[in-house]
């Protein structure tokens, strides 16, 4: 097997490697819309300049923060301790961050618009994986194949070139144990590849219906933002 040969076939490796990226899975069905039972809605007014927000996990409990840009850092900010709880938030845009309580893995992003009008948010959590071990062990194989590859090359490159160096035979072996270690890694890169589910949300403006007679349990968090 050639020099050229090798080093292509290590590029095809390194190749489908790096196109091993996060699968992006379809989103969970959207909620249903009807208000969550476990929750009061405050008699009193938000403060001037905010609306007044339900947000619900789609039943499942799950904190709430909004993710925000200062400058040159990020800011993230609580919102709902667990869900279903009402929030007062000022008028406009927010990203908002969904994050199981039991669940590290589930979480996703969605966005509100709020105004004078009072809105309701459910969202169905997404989740995201990792790979696990796989993962972690393919990428493992995938580093020290390329630097054995590497090495290698450079030995019977310089070998090929100076013939009492004796390095051509070495090097193609390390070639060859370097380029082998890069295709086994293909196989768990792949079976451990991660995956993002994105979340999917149904949101609605109230306008003016009475809430239904159930919703007179405590609110779960409520959050005043001026």
């Amino acid at each position: 097997m050639s020099v050229r040969h090798l080093v292509a076939t290590a590029c095809v490796a390194g190749a489908l490697s790096a196109g091993c990226s996060p699968e992006v899975l379809p989103p969970p069905r959207a909620p249903a819309r009807h208000l969550p039972a476990e929750i009061d809605v405050p008699a009193d007014a938000p403060p001037p300049g905010s609306g007044r927000v339900i947000l619900d996990a789609n039943g499942e409990r799950a904190q709430v923060v909004e993710a925000l840009r200062d400058g040159d850092d990020d800011v993230v900010r609580p919102v709902c301790l667990s869900t279903p709880c009402v929030v007062d938030l000022p008028y406009g845009p927010h990203p908002l961050v969904f994050r199981s309580v039991t669940d590290e893995s589930r979480q996703s992003e969605t966005e509100i618009e709020v105004g004078p009008r009072m809105k309701v948010l459910r969202h169905n959590l997404g989740e995201r994986s990792d790979g696990g071990a796989l993962n972690t062990l393919g990428v493992s194989l995938l580093v020290l194949g390329t630097l054995a590859a590497t090495t290698g090359g450079i030995l019977w490159l310089a070998g090929a070139s100076d013939r009492s160096a004796s390095l051509e035979g070495p090097g193609r072996i390390v070639t060859g144990i370097g380029v082998g270690t890069m295709l086994l890694s293909l196989p768990l890169l792949i079976a451990g590849r991660p995956s993002e589910r994105p979340g999917a949300t149904t949101e609605w403006t109230l306008t003016g219906e009475p809430l239904p007679p159930g919703l007179c349990n405590p609110p779960r968090s409520v959050a005043d933002r001026h």
